[in-house]
């Protein structure tokens, strides 16, 4: 047995172009002053969706509050920036496991958070007209592995057994169930075994969010780009206040409130993450749809897709509601280093692509609508890859670091950001407003920092050790 060391660091320079960045934004490179302040009130560290929609709630309740956001690289270059165009709540698959490990009210919890979050995205988005591709869609969680859809049965019983007779049962999700045989004659996968399908997004992250740092700096935020944040320290001033000060290659910046917005980074400035934090690379790639494609109706759907090989994610990124346009499909980590269910892990290395998963998503479509279905693959137009941030529980971290006033965190989103960040941050800014009382009304607490030091076991999506 060798022990593996979860690498700790900054996000790598040079990282894979994704699909979305390309064009990049006019704000890739931004920085709203020449020169770094000095200071400010609250100083945010990333521009993914988790920092950008922070510094909007942030300037919500504190209008014209002084609000730097620094960013290693350029803006939105991390997670978000290089996810697979989903916004869903998918994680309804895994309540029967969160209702025997947290108990009901948790679950209800955790379950209202998420199909919340997926709503207030689409209400954000047309309230304030973000182009940013935004797509109503039926979204599908298709399944060609039967122990797989079994328990997915399992957990949406579970759900409904738990929701009948209650209120929560107006307000959440209604699912539909799809046969084998619906699924192998209306949707075109002859291996299927069965399907659920419930309403979701499909948007441009990229888009959304380098509008959403838009809309941030027209209310006075000051975005730096190209400016890693090395550390952050804590000091005294007069009397018995403090200050924070984040320390750039550009220069320190004095703050009363750091957020750490840094997902799968988070380790290298709040050292207790360490051996919770897992970075962990996902490889997407955009292609050309097959030669038979054409009018296969489960590509005017977006996809989750699990077989007994990988579990991957997929859209087509047509118009209107014929053709088939770009295929963006993400997945096959399994088939990755280390070889196996946890492929893939701990990696902080964006600059590479995998070639036994690139050559997995060149076919993967092929392989779930079949030859006759999908015809000739068609032209592989990008790949890429991205860190995201797995804890060992597989739920975020969120809240202000123990012991250390003025220090919060919001991360840890286990892959499933778009569907979790935004409420997260909401909860976040209330904390940091003093409400934190409210917040606990409506926000699970197995999401809680406190856990960070404390927690033994649970399901750790990586053995540290291997042979």
């Amino acid at each position: 047995m060798t022990k593996t060391t979860i690498p700790i660091g900054l996000p790598y320079p040079n990282p894979t172009k994704a699909y979305w960045q390309t064009p990049p934004h006019h704000l890739s490179d931004h920085r709203t002053t020449d020169s770094l302040p000095s200071s400010a009130k609250y100083v945010i560290v990333g521009s993914g969706i988790t920092g950008a929609i922070t510094a909007y709630k942030l300037l919500q309740e504190k209008p014209g509050a002084s609000i730097v956001v620094l960013e290693a690289r350029q803006a939105c270059s991390g997670a978000t920036g290089r996810n697979g165009g989903h916004c869903r709540a998918g994680r309804y698959l895994e309540f029967k496991d969160y209702l025997e490990q947290f108990g009901e009210e948790e679950a209800l919890l955790m379950e209202k958070l998420e199909e919340e979050n997926v709503k207030k995205v689409g209400e954000f988005v047309k309230e304030h007209h973000i182009e940013c591709d935004l797509r109503a869609v039926e979204t599908l969680d298709v399944f060609t592995d039967d122990r797989k859809w079994r328990n997915a049965l399992e957990s949406l019983k579970a759900r409904k057994n738990v929701l009948d007779g209650k209120v929560e049962t107006n307000i959440l999700t209604k699912h539909r169930v799809w046969s084998a045989k619906e699924t192998r004659q209306q949707l075109m996968i002859p291996e299927g075994v069965g399907a659920i399908s419930f309403p979701a997004y499909a948007l441009s992250p990229y888009k959304f969010v380098c509008r959403l740092l838009e809309l941030c700096i027209g209310k006075g935020i000051n975005l730096q780009t190209n400016t890693p944040v090395l550390e952050i320290s804590q000091s005294s001033a007069r009397g018995s206040s403090k200050w924070w000060t984040a320390h750039t290659d550009r220069g320190d910046i004095r703050a009363e409130e750091v957020i750490l917005a840094t997902n799968a980074y988070s380790s290298a400035l709040y050292p207790p993450l360490a051996k919770f934090l897992i970075p962990t690379r996902a490889q997407v790639a955009a292609i050309r749809p097959g030669s038979k494609i054409v009018d296969n109706p489960a590509l005017k759907r977006t996809m989750g897709l699990e077989s007994h090989v990988s579990g991957d994610y997929m859209q087509s990124r047509a118009e209107g509601t014929s053709g088939v346009g770009d295929i963006i499909i993400g997945g096959g980590r399994r088939l990755g280093t280390p070889l196996g269910e946890h492929g893939e892990q701990p990696i902080l290395d964006d600059t590479l692509i995998h070639p036994r998963i690139s050559k997995y998503l060149t076919h993967a479509a092929a392989s779930y609508f079949g030859r006759e279905n999908w015809g000739d693959d068609g032209e592989v137009l990008q790949e890429w890859t991205g860190i995201m941030g797995y804890t060992v529980d597989s739920q975020p971290v969120v809240g202000q670091a123990p012991g250390q006033e003025g220090l919060w965190l919001c991360v840890g989103f286990n892959g499933h950001g778009m569907a979790l960040t935004f409420q997260s941050a909401e909860a976040l800014v209330q904390m940091i407003m003093g409400r934190k009382d409210q917040v606990d009304e409506w926000f699970p607490k197995n999401y809680g920092i406190g856990r960070v030091s404390s927690i033994r076991g649970g399901r750790e999506p990586l053995s540290l050790e291997h042979m």
